[in-house]
């Protein structure tokens, strides 16, 4: 369990599918040896690996749109989401199937007596098969990608031989002081080793901006805001403590002041 909440979800998903190929391979042998049958190793490849080859694209594709899952499930819209994958699935199979035959074994399987057969015998497993992959896609997207993407509510910081609790919704503002952060909060100042882009994304909170290469302001510490006349601002907070607005970073710090 503790693996499976390290790993992506694209090796997840491969893994799965990986799986299925080898143990329907396996079953074919035992099936040859139970009835006394011949068992040919690059036939049950030949059959087998385009289960994993044709999920591939999916899986990726999936990954990089960041697809979102909501908590309910709708068979209607699932099941027109799948169909399509399965009827193409068992489409590019067969044709490839058929192709390496002819040009590279002896036995030779045609498109017309495979697609026919695929559709006969493996529409309902392939079905199923992308069914599977789909909840496993959408148990990590829901209970361990979210999970781990909730903003914190702490820190922890070592003082010497003391360590420290802070709240992040506490913190004034940051400033990068390598290999350390400085985190200010009510004007004492307190050192946190990493880099700016990584406390920002270890924060994951709306409430953080970078508002210049080497400092984040809290915005709801925010007093005023003033213009130098020159593209650069200056933010003040509730202390008292004034800060640059970088003009690099005035888009971006404008947009999420809205939000």
């Amino acid at each position: 369990m503790q693996l499976f909440k390290k790993l992506k979800i694209q090796p997840i998903l491969l893994i799965f599918v990986t799986s299925i190929a080898i143990f329907m391979m396996g079953h074919d042998y035992l099936t040859s040896v139970l009835f006394v049958r011949s068992y040919y190793l690059s036939e049950s490849l030949l059959f087998k690996i385009p289960i994993i080859l044709f999920t591939i694209p999916i899986v990726f594709y999936k990954a990089n749109a960041k697809f979102q899952f909501s908590k309910e499930i709708n068979i209607g819209q699932i099941m027109m989401y799948l169909i399509p994958l399965v009827i193409a699935h068992i489409i590019l199979a067969s044709w490839l199937i058929a192709f390496i035959s002819q040009q590279l074994m002896e036995s030779h399987f045609t498109f017309g007596l495979l697609i026919k057969n695929k559709f006969t015998k493996d529409f309902v497993f392939l079905l199923t098969v992308y069914g599977l992959m789909l909840l496993i896609a959408r148990y990590h997207s829901l209970n361990i990608q979210q999970k781990h993407n909730r903003p914190i509510k702490n820190l922890s910081i070592k003082q010497g031989a003391t360590t420290e609790i802070i709240a992040i919704d506490d913190i004034d503002w940051i400033a990068a002081e390598t290999p350390y952060v400085e985190i200010w909060i009510e004007n004492k100042k307190y050192l946190y080793p990493s880099t700016l882009s990584s406390i920002l994304t270890k924060l994951n909170n709306d409430n953080f901006i970078r508002i210049h290469r080497s400092t984040i302001v809290n915005k709801s510490k925010i007093l005023n805001i003033v213009s130098r006349s020159n593209g650069d601002y200056d933010i003040i907070l509730n202390n008292n403590t004034k800060l640059r607005l970088s003009r690099n970073y005035r888009n971006n710090f404008q947009t999420q002041l809205k939000q």
